[in-house]
Parts: structure tokens; C-alpha cells; sequence
């Protein structure tokens, strides 16, 4: 008897292999490996066609998620609400039975992952002795370029506009964008050429110089790593961090968010929204600081007021021509102001004698008291 583990793709019928090529097939290369190896992982573990899934298979599924990141949940859900997505649409599956499945909720840690203009400053600068991996710098940075957009580039994709130049990125969903840059990048950048051609990458290994081979997205993981502990940024410093950089230091300074969306690539106006709430430089609690010396003096002096105005305002004996109501006597103070029906500011006293209060019903001016 043969107990080698069979695969998915030995396992279920020809239209599940159709239509996982047919999804995957409009995918980006990274997409796909991580897609595919969610899609192989949810058919492995429901032992069943996609077309007899139900949504009890999908929430049990979830249910076994118990020491994934929630952002790993996220995106094994989402390649798995995708694929059923895709067979529904393509008339593979009858139903799309994943509409009735939430996505848990997560905490965005956006702002964990946020670099200051002096952090990315310090960067750049630490790689000085070093052009190329200066540039990849700069790119990630001023471009907001995705780092597999980055390793992608050809010469050929860089066009001189006077006195700079503009880059044409094929980014994500197979969209193409323009990004014009700096004139100090691209002047870095174009030095870089020397005599290469219209095809050759813009950044090569230096490994595989003789074979023109680009460099790959781990090897600028390790530049970026790199260059932020020579900053002396105790952060584990990804080339995505200056894309985040990127989005908040341009809205800061003024782009507007259409514009951010447009140079950055998101489909979406909702993601780069995001930008817009990431370490504000302001918050309403920086003015509760109760510990503060400048509090405390403006607290002390707002409480030394409000005793001045409660100080009494005493009356001498037969000057008013007010009397209490209540006893008729003519030793009143003022006791503050009421707001009337007619509204009018009311002023408001006490007798001495009886302490009893009441308010006239006329407005009564100040110099008659």
C-alpha cells in the first residue's frame, strides 16, 4: 500500500485545477506563491471539491488559526475568499458561499512602522561610500516605490525631462504610473549608468554582474537592514518603511492625497487615507499635561480668578435701593448673574440678615449697586 500524501492537484477534479490556474494567472509572481500556497493549505486541510465547500468548511478552518498573526488570518482568508470568487465569476462554482465570512478585526500598526525625516536622512547619508545602494535608497524613498517595482526597473523605463527625469512604473494590478523625480535623484541615479543598455537593469547584483541579473527583493531587504543600523535606528527596517515614509512626509509637507495616491499606485483613495492619521505631530492630550510647569501656572492663575470672583461684593447698609424680599432688609451683596427668560444677564444677590437669594426682574446695572 503507497501512504505517500497525495497533492491537491492529485486529489480534486480537473475544474479545481482549471480554476486555480485561471485566478492565479492575472497575479503578480508573489501574489501567485502566496495565493497558491493558501489555496493548496484550505484544500489539504477540507478534503473536498472547492464546489461542495460550505461556509461551516471555511469557518472551521478559521477556527484552527489559533497561533497565526492576525494579519497572516487576513491574507489565507482573502486568497481563499479570491479563488471561490473567481469560480463564481467564471461560472466554475454555483455559489460563492464565502460572502458570510468576516475578516477579524486587527489593530493597524501603521504608526509602528514610521520612520522621522531625520531617521531616513541618516540613512541615505550612511550609505554615502556607496552610489548604488545610495540610489535604491533615495528610490524607495522619493519614488514610494514597492521594492519588487524597484528590483524590476530597466533603464529603458528612465526618461530624461529637462533639467530632470521621470520613472515609469508597471506596478500593482498591471497598472502603469509616472513618477517624476528630484533633480539631485535623478542626476544620482543616471551616474549610475555607464554604458548599459535600454534593457539592462537600473540595480544589478553585483554577484552576477557578468549575467546582468538584477538584484532580487531579499537582497535589498538586507541593504535597507543595513543601512538603518548604520543610522543607528534600532528598528527592523524594512525597504516598505520608506514607502510609509514616503506617503506621510509628502502629506505633511503639503501633497495633496490624490497626489500621493497617484505617485504611490494604491487603487484605492481609503489606503493612502490612512497616511493622513499617522503620527500627527499634534493631539489634544499634549494639552492636559497636568504635570507640566506652564500648566500648573496657567491652572493656579485660572484658580486665583475664580476666587476673585466669588469674593463677595458686600453692600453698605441703606446704599442699595434693593431690599430682601424675604425680610425686607436692605444689607444685600451681589451673588453672581442669572440668565432670564427675557434673556437678559440678571444679576443675582443674598441678604446678609437671612441669607436668603433671589434675582430682581429687571436687569439692574452695575453702577446702581
Amino acid at each position: 500500500m503507497n501512504n505517500t500524501p497525495q497533492t491537491p492537484d492529485q486529489i480534486y477534479p480537473d475544474t479545481d485545477k482549471r480554476l486555480i490556474d485561471t485566478w492565479l494567472h492575472s497575479l503578480s509572481e508573489s501574489t501567485q506563491r502566496g495565493y497558491k500556497r493558501c489555496a493548496n493549505e484550505f484544500l489539504e486541510w477540507v478534503k473536498k471539491p472547492l464546489g461542495a465547500v460550505t461556509l461551516a468548511d471555511l469557518q472551521g478552518w478559521v477556527e484552527t488559526f489559533t497561533d497565526i498573526a492576525p494579519h497572516t488570518q487576513r491574507f489565507k482568508m482573502a486568497a481563499v475568499k479570491s479563488l471561490l470568487n473567481k469560480g463564481c465569476t467564471i461560472g466554475l462554482l454555483d455559489k460563492n458561499v464565502s460572502h458570510g465570512l468576516s475578516h477579524p478585526k486587527i489593530k493597524d500598526t501603521l504608526n509602528e512602522r514610521i520612520l522621522s525625516e531625520e531617521e531616513v536622512t541618516a540613512m541615505i547619508q550612511s550609505q554615502i561610500d556607496n552610489k548604488r545602494n545610495q540610489a535604491i535608497l533615495l528610490l524607495l524613498y522619493t519614488a514610494g516605490l514597492r521594492v519588487n517595482e524597484l528590483c524590476s526597473l530597466r533603464w529603458k523605463d528612465l526618461s530624461q525631462r529637462m533639467p530632470s527625469g521621470q520613472l515609469t512604473i508597471f506596478g500593482k494590478g498591471g497598472k502603469t504610473r509616472i513618477i517624476f523625480l528630484p533633480e539631485s535623484v535623478w542626476q544620482h541615479v543616471s551616474k549610475l549608468r555607464n554604458n548599459a543598455s535600454a534593457d539592462d537593469p537600473v540595480f544589478m547584483s553585483r554577484q552576477k554582474d557578468s549575467l546582468g541579473t538584477a538584484l532580487d527583493q531579499s537582497q535589498v531587504n538586507r541593504i535597507v537592514a543595513q543601512a538603518a543600523i548604520a543610522a543607528g535606528i534600532n528598528k527592523k527596517v524594512t525597504p516598505h518603511w520608506l514607502r510609509h515614509a514616503h506617503a506621510i512626509h509628502s502629506l505633511k509637507k503639503g501633497a495633496s492625497l490624490h497626489l500621493v495616491q497617484k505617485t504611490v499606485g494604491h487603487s484605492s483613495i481609503a489606503t493612502t487615507s490612512r497616511y493622513l492619521h499617522a503620527h500627527l505631530d499634534d493631539s489634544s492630550a499634549l494639552y492636559l499635561d497636568v504635570l507640566s510647569n506652564t500648566t500648573k501656572q496657567i491652572s493656579q492663575q485660572s484658580i486665583n480668578e475664580n476666587q476673585q470672583k466669588q469674593l463677595p461684593t458686600k453692600v453698605e447698609k441703606n446704599t442699595s435701593f434693593l431690599k430682601c424680599p424675604n425680610c425686607k432688609s436692605k444689607e444685600i451683596q451681589q451673588s453672581g448673574f442669572q440668565i432670564l427668560a427675557d434673556g437678559l444677564n440678571h444679576q443675582r444677590f443674598r441678604c446678609i440678615k437671612c441669607d436668603y437669594a433671589f434675582t430682581p426682574l429687571l436687569s439692574i446695572p452695575t453702577d446702581r449697586i
